[in-house]
């Protein structure tokens, strides 16, 4: 018996007609993958392009959030525009889909989309739903247009306030601060931080870390860094910060900290902790304590064959969009060592690894060992924060961004044909599900403010 997804509902949907890579991906297997972020996306490339395999990418958002990129929208206008890429010329024969996956199966072989009513099946699934984070870090919005106006408000907020506390000194709130303080010198910053060093991580060198508070502790009179100590909050704002979605507070407040030490500040940017993304599959998969999904060294999901885990949302290693393109690479390899019976590739961790940009033109970073400063970090991301690159890596143009490649004929019929024959819908179904999404929104948290 055939145990392929669907193999005689593809053959009948195709028909007789068609091209023989219309014919060719009929039979073909069918991917899906879970969240069209750096993983995602990179995955979902390298299948495509071999012409083997039918492949599904559903996202939330319309848009590709280049998030490394995403903190210096709170300082220059329009910034935000060079970091939400278009899906659209992503895939040459596969498609990308907006829509909220609900709950993923306990085998991984079909899923359900909020807002529709059908299982979507599959042969392979691999998910890489990542993780969220407080705004500016990371964005809930699923449409660009909300995103230029959030960022559009808090670039004002920022400009009216005149002092300004940044708690949690990870990437994100080292880089924060570097943002401000590059284009606000006048404006005084205080960085907050529970630890002894900024950026500090058991996988990365001491002298890293030790490097990266040195960095900002001369950076001048405007910024103030204080260390292993904590914020500590009336019970007004202990009951807001509670609720949980909340990424910053504005408004004048003098605030002391577990030292004893006095913060006086009109605004309050919280830069800790990422939560994962595991809502459509916390019940469903094995998790470990953080709420990670439990993976073998194949990166297939602790009970199954044909699933796979990676990223953020996966219990391999650091939560970095570099590592889930590399852990995208081996996933590519298996799923198409399964299809021909071959043996699997191991994934082996990536070394420690972290390039830290303090502004465009200051920074540390350290690669295969190597503590590097201000020169080669902003020479490899401080710049342009890699954006024209993964405008590159999304096939498309960052001096175009509302330009598409047109698809041929055949990429257009392979592409509609896939869908017809994985939801069964006809073609004019499809073609609005190409254009606006699946299923209907469904609204969810920024990302948790710990305390």
């Amino acid at each position: 018996e055939n145990t392929r997804f669907s193999f005689a509902q593809r053959r009948e949907t195709m028909g007789s007609g068609g091209s023989k890579l219309e014919k060719k991906l009929a039979d073909a297997p069918v991917v899906i993958i879970v969240g069209g972020g750096y993983g995602g996306t990179k995955l979902g490339k390298l299948l495509d392009k071999l012409k083997k395999f039918n492949v599904i990418i559903f996202d939330r958002k319309n848009y590709f959030l280049h998030n490394f990129g995403m903190l210096r929208s709170a300082t220059v206008e329009d910034w935000e525009k060079k970091c939400t890429i278009p899906y659209s010329n992503l895939l040459r024969y596969g498609n990308v889909i907006q829509g909220h996956v609900d709950e993923i199966a306990k085998d991984g072989k079909s899923l359900k989309v909020h807002g529709y009513e059908k299982e979507i099946k599959c042969d392979y699934l691999a998910i890489c739903t990542g993780s969220s984070y407080a705004f500016p870090g990371k964005i809930a919005e699923t449409d660009s247009e909300k995103v230029y106006e959030r960022c559009k408000g808090l670039r004002e907020m920022i400009k009216r306030a005149s002092s300004i506390c940044i708690v949690g000194g990870g990437p994100v709130g080292f880089e924060l601060t570097g943002e401000l303080a590059h284009t606000y010198p006048d404006k005084k910053l205080t960085l907050v931080h529970s630890k002894s060093e900024l950026l500090s991580y058991e996988t990365l060198p001491k002298k890293f870390s030790e490097k990266a508070t040195a960095e900002v502790k001369t950076q001048g009179k405007n910024v103030t860094v204080l260390l292993d100590q904590r914020l500590q909050f009336d019970e007004k704002d202990t009951e807001i910060l509670k609720k949980g979605n909340l990424s910053y507070l504005e408004g004048k407040r003098e605030l002391k900290t577990s030292k004893g030490e006095t913060v006086n500040c009109d605004l309050i940017f919280f830069c800790t902790g990422a939560h994962v993304n595991n809502a459509s599959f916390q019940k469903t998969l094995p998790l470990d304590g953080e709420g990670r999904i439990k993976v073998n060294e194949f990166l297939q999901v602790e009970g199954t064959d044909t699933t796979f885990a990676f990223g953020d949302c996966a219990a391999i290693e650091s939560k970095m969009g570099y590592f889930a393109t590399l852990q995208a690479s081996i996933i590519a390899k298996n799923i198409q060592a399964l299809e021909s019976k071959k043996k699997l590739t191991k994934y082996k961790k990536a070394g420690g690894a972290m390039i830290a940009p303090f502004g465009p033109k200051r920074g540390v970073a350290t690669l295969g060992g190597m503590i590097l400063g201000s020169f080669v970090t902003s020479f490899i991301k401080g710049g342009d924060l890699m954006t024209k690159m993964q405008w590159n890596e999304m096939h498309a143009k960052i001096a175009k961004p509302n330009q598409e490649t047109k698809k041929t004929d055949l990429q257009r019929r392979a592409s509609v044909a896939e869908l017809e024959a994985v939801m069964g819908m006809d073609k004019k179904q499809i073609e609005e599900i190409i254009e606006k999404g699946l299923g209907s929104e469904k609204k969810v948290e920024e990302g948790l403010v710990k305390t």
